[in-house]
């Protein structure tokens, strides 16, 4: 694990695949305000979490009130929530939500990435637009795009942004259809000009990022108007399966209402197609054509 100082009062962490065994490089950041200290995500568990308390620990940080943000509901970013008993958990109220309807679905289907006894930790301060600290120059700020609950850090005094997953190199990782709302919300950090941003699994990151990223996404948005063809590459057809995924879900849910049960359409959709729903997405989506994953997901929805 690296331990990175930023800016006058912040402090980046970066574990490295080696470190745990989870194929990409993932980042939390802690802020030292007056009164609070500030954990921004807490990667794979409270193995990983060990090393950033006993930092707090160290650095006389221990006794201040402790508030984790979780930037979106993502089990890489939530699982470690649970070495930190009696803080403050903050997100939007969409990552409550998902980690209701998913958490427990994605502890099993992903576990084998877990370090240490992973439990499942609810926000327990949400927020819609933007929550604010104003007396340490904090606020959490809704961004979806990634996902449709991602949010972001502000520190005003440092002039610095945690964006999680928002902004990514090469290319972002599009887990929401909402196409434009994405590249509004990219928009939006652009103008903030920050001193600093700092990425989930980019570490330090540019408006050329930005820029990169909102360019990415309109070559994705042109590439669904086109049909699959024969030689698409495995990244390409996968991403066009999770869209229609993601697309066809948030329709189910809307015609569900309150009787959605996100884990029981999970399984009766992948069992349809013969897959074990507690594989890995990317495997799921790996293993069915994109037209048999379209047909089941109509008749999924036609069946409600």
């Amino acid at each position: 694990m690296k331990v990175e100082k930023i800016g006058s009062r912040g402090t980046l962490f970066t574990f490295a695949a080696s470190d745990t065994g989870f194929p990409e490089e993932c980042c939390v950041y802690l802020i030292n305000g007056k009164n609070r200290v500030y954990l921004c995500d807490t990667h794979l568990g409270p193995g990983s979490m060990a090393p950033v308390r006993e930092y707090i620990r160290a650095n006389g940080m221990a006794d201040k009130e402790l508030v984790v943000f979780l930037t979106h509901a993502d089990y890489d970013h939530i699982w470690g929530a649970c070495a930190f008993p009696g803080a403050t958990v903050a997100a939007h109220e969409g990552t409550l939500e998902r980690i209701y309807n998913r958490g427990s679905l994605e502890l099993r289907r992903y576990g084998h990435y877990k370090n240490g006894d992973v439990k499942l930790v609810y926000p327990t301060l949400t927020f819609d637009g933007k929550i604010s600290f104003r007396e340490d120059g904090v606020e959490f700020i809704h961004a979806p795009g990634h996902t449709s609950d991602s949010a972001l850090c502000h520190d005003r005094a440092d002039g610095v942004l945690f964006v999680g997953d928002l902004v990514e190199r090469p290319r972002p990782v599009i887990q929401d259809h909402d196409l434009e709302r994405y590249i509004d919300s990219l928009e939006r950090i652009r103008e903030m000009e920050a001193k600093i941003m700092l990425s989930s699994h980019s570490g330090r990151v540019t408006a050329r990022d930005i820029e990169d990223n909102i360019g990415s996404i309109h070559q994705f948005q042109d590439m669904l108007v086109t049909k699959p063809a024969p030689n698409e590459t495995r990244e390409v057809s996968r991403a066009r399966k999770l869209y229609t995924l993601l697309l066809y879900e948030d329709a189910i849910a809307q015609t569900a209402g309150n009787t959605f049960d996100y884990e029981a359409f999970q399984k009766e959709l992948w069992d349809s197609l013969e897959l074990d729903y507690l594989s890995p997405l990317d495997a799921l989506l790996d293993g069915v054509e994109h037209e048999e994953l379209k047909l089941a997901l109509e008749s999924y929805l036609a069946g409600l």
